[in-house]
């Protein structure tokens, strides 16, 4: 059946509710009363070319939407040495930056007339000037913004000064929080995701301008690039894809999963070009192994089981319905040269903290094959029990309730002044309120959905 996410406005949507038991082989999803708003994406009126259900916006790190066949050019980069917590005080969870953007009127005619190609700008961070910088706009289905409006942004320093960066980074990754009234879905799921184990990017948050003009708050995702590597693997060398769905030309997107016959639309974006063949590794064990009632063991050849069950189990804490499971999107892939093994990466969790019936799908079946395939398989299923009983000790000793004060404390006072967001006080209230009852009762709600202490 095809499951579409409600063509509905994001930040000002009707009350609905509703319950994910019935779909998820009887036990309950946590399906209680999402308080009246879904906050879904819009229906972009297109058509999955798998058949699936529509994708969400939070994409948009592909500059080129041309439905020509990806040909990736990789360029190697050397970081070069240096303090591991050079970074450390930027990505401060709860400070607040200031990001000032420059664009010519040439530049800003280019954005309007090809959003994802980079233009030349200027950039200040926290005072410090970068005379040249690329800027480009983020964001498809849904949370696309204008220049005009609110836009998603990538700041890239090195694109036109070769190994100029950031404290380290190659670019600033600005999320518009169109879809997150409260700015706090994705600081507190990232900081799941890292809690478990789960290499996942860090977060602050940022005042923007562009051309003097006030663009509001943002929330910085820390890139997946090289320097993230670094941090997470003792050999960054490795390939990185990105996961997330094809938009085409003609409206129609794709969905990317192993073993579904999409292997050369993965994209990668550090390491080396093989082909995709490492990806073409990994569905060709699937394919082997799927319904052979030792599907783990297959796969553990290529994916590390271990990183693969804590990542599906935070993205069911998070309620995170447009990740790999459920959705079979926004997520990357690293294969780590010190086993070969694939590793799942999450990425944009801005449709986090939503209940799988949101969107019409059920944990009870979820979509990616990794899941759908371990769901299937007793041992598998055993050790996914496992990691999500390990999950809920971890989030107990997180204080997420004091975690989302401490954000809302600092950012109360820019949400209120930013003059382009699209949510009311009514709708930013309700949102806060959202999350801290999902604090409250989510580990409550999945401990009883596995049937753990």
């Amino acid at each position: 059946m095809l499951a579409l996410a409600p063509a509905l406005w994001i930040a000002c949507t009707v009350p609905s509710s509703g319950t994910d038991g019935a779909g998820d082989g009887g036990l309950d999803d946590g399906g209680l009363d999402d308080g009246g708003l879904d906050d879904g994406g819009l229906d972009d009126g297109g058509t999955s070319t798998d058949g699936d259900t529509t994708p969400d916006d939070s994409g948009g790190d592909d500059p080129d939407d041309s439905g020509i066949p990806y040909e990736p050019v990789v360029v190697v980069e050397e970081i070069g040495d240096q303090p591991a917590d050079i970074d450390a005080a930027f990505f401060t969870v709860d400070a607040v930056h200031a990001v000032d953007i420059v664009l010519s009127e040439d530049a800003i005619d280019g954005l309007y007339a090809s959003p994802y190609d980079w233009v030349e700008g200027a950039a200040t961070v926290d005072g410090e000037p970068f005379g040249r910088v690329g800027v480009r706009l983020r964001g498809k289905i849904g949370s696309f913004r204008e220049l005009s409006g609110k836009p998603k942004l990538r700041v890239d320093f090195n694109q036109f000064v070769e190994d100029q960066r950031f404290l380290g980074h190659e670019s600033l990754t600005l999320n518009n929080a169109i879809v997150d009234c409260s700015f706090l879905k994705e600081p507190i799921a990232y900081t799941v995701f890292r809690a478990t184990g789960v290499p996942a990017s860090r977060t602050t948050y940022a005042q923007v301008t562009v051309n003097g003009a006030e663009y509001g708050l943002y929330v910085v995702i820390e890139t997946t690039d090289d320097r993230f590597l670094a941090r997470h693997y003792d050999d960054p060398d490795g390939n990185l894809y990105d996961g997330k769905y094809r938009l085409w030309p003609d409206g129609s997107y794709t969905l990317l999963d192993f073993a579904s016959g999409v292997d050369d639309l993965f994209e990668l974006e550090e390491g080396s070009d093989v082909g995709n063949a490492d990806i073409a590794g990994v569905s060709a064990v699937v394919a082997e192994n799927l319904g052979t009632g030792r599907f783990d063991e297959g796969l553990g050849e290529v994916v590390d089981l271990e990183r693969l069950h804590a990542l599906l189990a935070a993205e069911q804490w998070t309620g995170q319905n447009d990740g790999y499971a459920l959705n079979t999107n926004n997520y990357r892939v690293y294969f780590d040269p010190e086993d070969g093994r694939a590793e799942l990466v999450p990425w944009d969790l801005d449709y986090s903290f939503l209940y799988a019936s949101d969107w019409g799908f059920s944990w009870g079946s979820p979509r990616g094959v990794l899941a759908a395939g371990c769901w299937a398989d007793e041992s598998c299923v055993a050790a996914q029990r496992e990691a999500v009983a390990d999950l809920l000790d971890t989030v107990d000793g997180l204080d997420l309730p004091g975690l989302s004060a401490t954000l809302q404390a600092a950012t109360a006072a820019p949400i209120a002044a930013d003059p382009r967001r699209e949510c009311s006080d009514a709708y930013v209230g309700w949102y806060v309120d959202h999350v801290d009852g999902w604090i409250d009762t989510r580990s409550g709600t999945l401990a009883g959905w596995w049937g753990v202490e």
